[in-house]
């Protein structure tokens, strides 16, 4: 019985991520993931527009794991620390998830097609629960919470890529882990001192962070 358009679909997604997996990017083609699930090329291009295609919907999967990485183990209670963790989570599913972070991030497409809605959805879900919680680490702080969460994401994510290329070191001594906890205390200190510059506005750094985090072997 020939599989449906939704089981090609579904196949293809599930062989193209585990080319990146094993091989990175650079491994994919249309017509390895034909022969891996035993259709012609010319079929793939009727169910996905081109490789560009493909890969966008890889990337998907990719989001919700993310997603679920971050969000799906209950946070601590305590603003602070629980954007503290997810910068920890986001570390560690990077350094879990090598190749499939960097085809997330760096993989740029030849097609002009702007991203699909279901795509650009899971974007905005993403987005949206950090700055959930960026907002109330940054309560009463009069910060602007999205600037506030674009420089944190953008920062923890060049901590990520350094470590992920074996870098990190030309710059610290210190793990990937303790420097994104690091990041994390001082930005939110240094927004809480912008409206108290008082002992008030400090955020404490509780011991066993950093070093000893999940995230450390990102070094």
């Amino acid at each position: 019985m020939a599989k449906s358009h939704d089981d090609l679909r579904r196949d293809a997604v599930a062989v193209a991520r585990g080319l990146v997996v094993g091989e990175g990017t650079a491994a994919l083609t249309v017509r390895r993931v034909a022969e891996a699930i035993g259709c012609s090329v010319g079929t793939i291009y009727n169910i996905f527009a081109d490789l560009d295609d493909l890969i966008v919907h890889v990337a998907a999967t990719v989001l919700d794991e993310m997603h679920d990485a971050l969000f799906a183990a209950p946070l601590p209670d305590e603003p602070v620390a629980a954007l503290r963790d997810l910068a920890q989570r986001y570390l560690a599913f990077a350094v879990a998830h090598p190749r499939l972070w960097t085809m997330l991030f760096e993989y740029t497409t030849a097609s002009e097609r702007p991203m699909p809605d279901w795509h650009l959805e899971r974007i905005a879900r993403l987005v949206a629960d950090v700055q959930a919680h960026a907002a109330a680490a940054l309560d009463g702080s009069g910060a602007d919470v999205k600037a506030s969460v674009d420089v944190l994401w953008a920062s923890v994510h060049g901590i990520t890529a350094l470590a992920l290329r074996g870098k990190l070191g030309i710059v610290t001594a210190e793990s990937a882990g303790a420097l994104a906890d690091r990041l994390v205390v001082t930005f939110l200190a240094g927004a809480r001192a912008e409206r108290d510059p008082g002992p008030a506005g400090r955020v404490a750094r509780p011991a066993g962070r950093g070093p000893g985090s999940a995230a450390g072997a990102g070094r």
